[in-house]
C-alpha cells in the first residue's frame, strides 16, 4: 500500500505541475522558447533522435497517466457502494484522456515528421508548431484538470482516509 500512496502523491505533484503549466505558459513566447529549445537539440542531436525522445517522453507520460487511472478506479471508485453517478464522471474523465493523448500523439508526430525535413526554415517550423498547439489549448487544459481531480480523489481515498 505503502507504493500506492507514494504514486498517488507523485502523480498528484506530477499532475499539479501539469495543469499549473497548462493554465499559465499560454503565451507565444513560451512557444517561442519551446521551438529555440527544439532547434538546439536538433543542432547536437540528429532530428530523428529528437523525435524518437518526444515519442518515447510522450508515451512514458501516458503510460504514467494510465496507471495513475487504473489505480484511481481501483481505490476511490470499487470500494463505494453506490459509485455509479460518479462513475460516469471518472469515465468522462478517462474519454477526455484518450481524446486528448490521440491528438496529442498526432501533434506530437507531426512535429517529430518536421523536425527530420531537410533545411526547414526556422520560420515555417515555428508557425508549424503554433499552428498545431493552438489547436489543442481547449483540450490540454480540460484533459489537465480530470487528471487532477482524478489524483486528488485517489489522493485522498488512499491516503487521507486511510490514516483517519
Amino acid at each position: 500500500m505503502e507504493i500506492v500512496n507514494a504514486f498517488a502523491i507523485f502523480w498528484i505533484l506530477f499532475n499539479g505541475y501539469t495543469l499549473y503549466k497548462v493554465l499559465i505558459s499560454s503565451s507565444d513566447e513560451e512557444r517561442d522558447d519551446i521551438h529555440n529549445e527544439l532547434v538546439d537539440m536538433c543542432r547536437t542531436m540528429t532530428p530523428t533522435a529528437v523525435g524518437k525522445t518526444m515519442v518515447t517522453l510522450f508515451l512514458a507520460v501516458m503510460v504514467l497517466d494510465i496507471i495513475g487511472f487504473y489505480l484511481t478506479y481501483t481505490y476511490a471508485y470499487t470500494m463505494e457502494e453506490n459509485f455509479y453517478t460518479r462513475i460516469l464522471l471518472f469515465l468522462a474523465f478517462v474519454l477526455v484522456f484518450f481524446i486528448d493523448q490521440i491528438v496529442s500523439f498526432r501533434q506530437t508526430m507531426k512535429i517529430a515528421a518536421a523536425l527530420r525535413i531537410p533545411n526547414i526554415r526556422d520560420d515555417v517550423l515555428k508557425r508549424f508548431m503554433r499552428m498545431t498547439e493552438r489547436d489543442m489549448d481547449f483540450i490540454n487544459t480540460i484533459s489537465a484538470v480530470a487528471k487532477f481531480v482524478a489524483a486528488f480523489q485517489l489522493v485522498l481515498y488512499t491516503i487521507l482516509t486511510k490514516s483517519s
